[in-house]
């Protein structure tokens, strides 16, 4: 009975994945954490990337954005900068910063929100949806600079 109930449960998995792939604050941890791993040449770290590759094929498209990025504050910060025609049909898309606010923001400032909006992922419940990356730097930008913000 064993077998089969991790049978059932490695499908459930695999379906969970693909219906609403990176959705999830838990799940966007899970591949920061395991690309990292990889990253620092860690077998296991390996392993859970090229698994969570085979249950979300855009992982892999991400891998040659990412490049050698060695922490969670590099990932989120080519994510940010990533092409605004980048899309991956995730919650990930979530992380994607407008180029033109990127561009008029000074990259101290958008390093001192990066910093913190990690410090708000961590405070995050698993389950939490992954939060809008722009919504996030407006209420910073706000709460910094006596209420000025940029404006698309």
């Amino acid at each position: 009975m064993s077998n089969d109930m991790k049978v059932i449960m490695e499908n459930w998995r695999k379906k969970t994945l693909n219906e609403a792939p990176i959705q999830t604050v838990g799940q966007l941890k899970k591949v920061i954490n395991s690309y990292r791993l990889a990253q620092a040449g860690k077998e296991a770290g390996k392993k859970a990337l090229e698994q969570i590759i085979d249950e979300v094929p855009v992982v892999g498209t991400l891998k040659r954005i990412w490049g050698n990025a060695k922490d969670a504050k590099e990932i989120v910060a080519k994510m940010m900068g990533a092409e605004d025609e980048f899309k991956t049909q995730t919650g990930l898309d979530l992380l994607n910063m407008n180029d033109n606010v990127s561009k008029i923001v000074d990259d101290r400032i958008e390093q001192n929100f990066i910093n913190r909006f990690l410090m708000f992922l961590n405070g995050l419940e698993d389950n939490d949806p992954i939060p809008n990356v722009e919504e996030k730097f407006s209420e910073f930008l706000k709460t910094t600079f006596d209420q000025h913000d940029v404006k698309k």
